[in-house]
């Protein structure tokens, strides 16, 4: 019971952190003028692009970092299993839990190139982008 509620609150976790991340614009007269949803569909649109233009390496930075993460948990979670006589369950759940946190802090370092191109993508639309949520 208790391996299922850490895995559900891995998974709420990991939900709310990989929300892609967008960028927010200056209310100049490109936005108030093309309006709200031509404004969200020309961001669409530059993301779209970056993401075709660039070989992003986002995927591989997120498997390496999960990775890495279960590699570290369960390490972890066999010397806790040591201490509690339960070395394999140790091992299983640390290696589920690095894995997941892994993957999570891998989410939260957007790509700074990509995030470059988009911004240079709205700007050339006549959009100032001031920041990115």
């Amino acid at each position: 019971m208790k391996t299922s509620k850490i895995t559900l609150l891995l998974a709420v976790l990991f939900f709310f952190t990989s929300c892609a991340s967008r960028p927010k614009l200056y209310p100049n007269d490109t936005l108030r003028t093309k309006g709200k949803v031509a404004s969200e569909a020309d961001i669409d649109r530059c993301i779209k692009d970056a993401e075709t233009y660039l070989d992003s390496s986002e995927g591989k930075k997120i498997a390496k970092s999960a990775g890495f993460g279960a590699m570290v948990g369960g390490a972890m979670g066999a010397v806790a299993g040591a201490f509690t006589g339960d070395i394999g369950g140790g091992l299983a759940q640390g290696a589920a839990i690095g894995g997941a946190g892994g993957a999570v802090s891998g989410t939260l370092s957007p790509d700074e190139i990509k995030r470059r191109y988009v911004n240079q993508c709205l700007a050339d639309k006549g959009y100032h982008v001031i920041g990115w949520d």
